[in-house]
């Protein structure tokens, strides 16, 4: 399995799939900044320039499927927002094509819209008819609406008197009751609390599963994870990937990796386009060539049997080992290796690192290392993913990472088992009493 490439996406010029949903072509996004309020009038009577220009979507091309969950990641800045408010249609674009196909009901932040001095049931009404529904249908919803909110004591209270939370969960509500073709929610499942944006979650599963299309952003890699097909990844206004939730995962991790490595050396804005893993990976080494600042590399990871012998079926109960191949290429007095077993859409499952068990590995330039994990295999029937890195551990506690290597291998867990989730934590029943006749 190949590592995504997050600097080549290539351009999809072919007419539009009629099972779209939603479709863009080339979307760009451009905003004049003036230094100062005199410089517009300066431009229209001079007719010369006096802005700059900040692209905050460029040529950006992709296609939703009816009843796909896509969701959309990035750094601030990377222009997530700009993208859902031109697909919902409250934002003009500056060149490009956009197809929506459907009705569409767009929560573009919680609490717009939505009038302070009105009373929550007040809001409903007008929320709801600015997404489309009739009064009538308001009617029919509003009990189920305030019920979901969970704030059936103050709906008739002043929407400013709610906390940011409160006005979270009513927006939301109102938005949800409505039955769109296309859903486009912006940070909506971060607002309020835990319990609500797991109620958040669950009502996104329920319109799904009625066949609507979701699209959505948001700054957790995690929720992307649960929730969606396919994630889509922005950074400096371009399309950097589109693929299924893990590889985005990979692709993002790698440019957080690269920012918080360079805020780290203070050397000024973040090279984001990069296919480095870590600190000590040059990108583009001609074949056979070592690049001078690679520390040491992760040739391959793999799983054996008892037998010694590489295996990609599991049975569920027996004892594996994980073998990671290094290769030196300076000396490390502190080397540190790790695992990490995912599910397919990127979940992770468990992770093993020495330096997690008090054990630093010493290697010296030229050396190639084998090193061995066990562990028994108490996961749930399926499909997963081996991957894993190298660090270089320092005295005082930090590291660094050195490199990563993503989906090493895929590997299937066969057999009967005995539990529900993901693993197996070894629960028994103690007893069983009666308390009472």
């Amino acid at each position: 399995m190949t590592e995504p490439d997050v600097q080549d996406v290539q351009k999809d010029s072919s007419p539009p799939d009629a099972a779209a949903a939603i479709s863009v072509r080339g979307l760009s996004k451009v905003y004049r900044i003036y230094s100062q309020p005199v410089d517009l009038i300066k431009e229209i009577f001079t007719g010369r320039s006096h802005h700059a220009e900040h692209w905050a979507l460029k040529d950006v091309s992709f296609e939703v499927k009816r009843g796909e969950v896509v969701g959309v990641i990035g750094r601030n800045g990377a222009g997530k927002s700009t993208l859902l408010k031109i697909l919902a249609g409250t934002l003009d674009k500056t060149a490009g094509d956009v197809d929506i196909q459907g009705s569409i009901a767009a929560i573009l932040e919680l609490g717009t819209g939505f009038h302070p001095e009105y009373t929550g049931r007040e809001n409903i009404y007008m929320g709801g008819m600015c997404l489309g529904m009739s009064r009538e249908e308001i009617d029919r919803k509003i009990d189920s609406i305030i019920e979901f909110s969970e704030l059936a004591s103050v709906i008739d209270q002043k929407f400013r008197t709610y906390s940011s939370g409160m006005q979270a969960r009513l927006t939301f509500s109102t938005a949800v009751s409505v039955e769109p073709d296309i859903f486009i929610v912006d940070e909506a499942l971060a607002a309020g609390d835990a319990l609500f944006s797991e109620k958040c979650s669950r009502r996104i599963r329920e319109i799904v599963s009625r066949g609507a299309t979701v699209f959505f952003c948001t700054h957790s890699m995690g929720t992307i994870v649960e929730l969606c097909d396919t994630a889509i990844l922005l950074s400096g206004g371009e399309l950097m990937l589109k693929d299924t939730p893990r590889e985005v995962s990979y692709a993002y991790d790698r440019i957080l990796a690269d920012d918080r490595h360079l805020q780290m050396k203070g050397t000024g804005k973040p090279v984001v386009q990069s296919r480095r893993q870590g600190d000590g990976a040059k990108e583009q080494a001609r074949p056979g060539e070592v690049p001078a600042d690679m520390k040491a590399e992760l040739l391959s990871y793999g799983i054996y049997n008892a037998q010694g012998a590489a295996v990609e079926f599991l049975a569920a109960g027996q004892e594996y080992t994980v073998r990671a191949e290094i290769q030196c290429y300076q000396d490390l007095p502190n080397l540190g290796v790790g695992f990490r077993v995912e599910t397919l859409n990127g979940t992770p499952v468990y992770g093993l690192q020495t330096a997690l068990l008090d054990v630093n590995i010493p290697c010296q330039a030229g050396q190639r290392l084998e090193v061995d994990f066990s562990f028994p295999c108490d996961l749930q029937a399926g499909t997963y993913v081996l991957g894993g890195g190298l660090a270089e551990l320092r005295a005082a506690g930090g590291y660094s990472i050195i490199h990563v290597l993503r989906g090493a291998q895929v590997f299937n867990v066969v057999g009967r088992t005995r539990f529900t989730g993901l693993a197996d934590l070894k629960g028994k029943l103690l007893s069983v009493r009666v308390i009472q006749e």
